[in-house]
């Protein structure tokens, strides 16, 4: 494995919330979208119908496109016929995608897109799953090396005295390494190794405010990680740490949402060590050239969240 290049390490100064660029769609004249073109309607130019039957829910799973673009069509209420004039193409087309037979162009993923109106996220979603996925260096391979490095160590203990929990972690959200206060206040972090698999823990359900909400926002942003690099080991050891859980069964499908980050105002809400409660602003910031290791803060503040009796 090529040794991993440091960018610049954030320092407590300047830690900041990683945020994602609007996705842009070349467009394609290829004959073979061409002949199913058709003028196109937004659905939200028409009347919602009643759906006509229950949605198909996926299980815990490694995303595809043609799956998620069957289920965000079927969250929106419509037969393929109905969401035809939406994307500008035949339903015939439309169901071939959704099964995985075809393979749309870019200029038929953004007729999807635009269709369905869908949000920067989302469609950033469905162009990762449109292309190849992006190979993701080995948990232990990355742990090594932020463990070896002295800069990495010093950043998480500058972090540490400002009363600011800090991790390194993977796209799957694997922690490589932490402070301290990360792990005081994610108890049982060290034994289970994963922020998404800790969420669905029992200490979760003590340390959380609102375990259900954050529980929600972490589906949706594992489903973004997987879909990037879904072809990677973390990717398949996590669906399979998951997949047992049934209130992560739940939570998946009970929304086809993806998330590429968090927004600052979003605080999450915590029970203290010392029976008291507190809120946190959380940073996802990127530190390595690689884009393998990013840097996660969680700043206290004072408690904003729930009364609680």
């Amino acid at each position: 494995m090529k040794p991993l290049l440091v960018n610049r390490v954030p320092s407590p100064a300047g830690d900041s919330l990683q945020t994602s660029q609007p996705v842009t769609f070349t467009t394609s004249s290829r004959g073979g979208d061409m002949k199913n073109k058709r003028p196109s309607r937004r659905l939200s130019d028409r009347p919602r119908r009643r759906r006509r039957r229950d949605p198909t829910r996926p299980d815990v799973s490694i995303p595809d496109l043609g799956t998620t673009c069957r289920w965000i069509r079927e969250d929106l209420g419509f037969t393929r016929e109905e969401a035809a004039d939406a994307v500008g193409f035949s339903a015939v087309h439309l169901g071939r995608i959704e099964r995985g037979e075809r393979e749309p162009s870019l200029n038929t993923l953004e007729g999807i897109v635009r269709g369905y109106r869908l949000d920067q996220a989302m469609s950033a979603h469905l162009h990762d799953l449109a292309i190849a996925d992006i190979p993701l260096a080995p948990t232990h391979h990355l742990r090594t090396y932020v463990q070896a490095e002295p800069a990495l160590a010093v950043n998480l203990e500058r972090f540490q005295t400002r009363g600011v929990l800090a991790a390194y972690i993977d796209p799957m959200s694997n922690v490589l390494s932490r402070n301290d206060l990360f792990a005081e206040v994610l108890i049982g972090i060290d034994d289970i190794g994963s922020v998404p698999v800790w969420m669905f823990s029992e200490h979760a359900s003590t340390v959380l405010v609102d375990p259900d909400g954050e529980r929600s926002w972490m589906i949706a942003k594992v489903k973004a990680a997987l879909g990037r690099h879904r072809t990677s080991v973390q990717a398949k050891e996590l669906v399979a740490a998951l997949a047992p859980n049934s209130e992560a069964q739940r939570l998946w499908a009970a929304s086809v949402k993806v998330s590429l980050g968090r927004d600052t105002r979003r605080l999450l809400h915590a029970h203290s060590t010392d029976q008291n409660r507190v809120s946190y602003q959380l940073s996802l910031t990127d530190s390595i050239v690689s884009k393998h290791i990013q840097l996660v803060t969680a700043t206290p503040e004072t408690y904003s969240g729930p009364v609680l009796d």
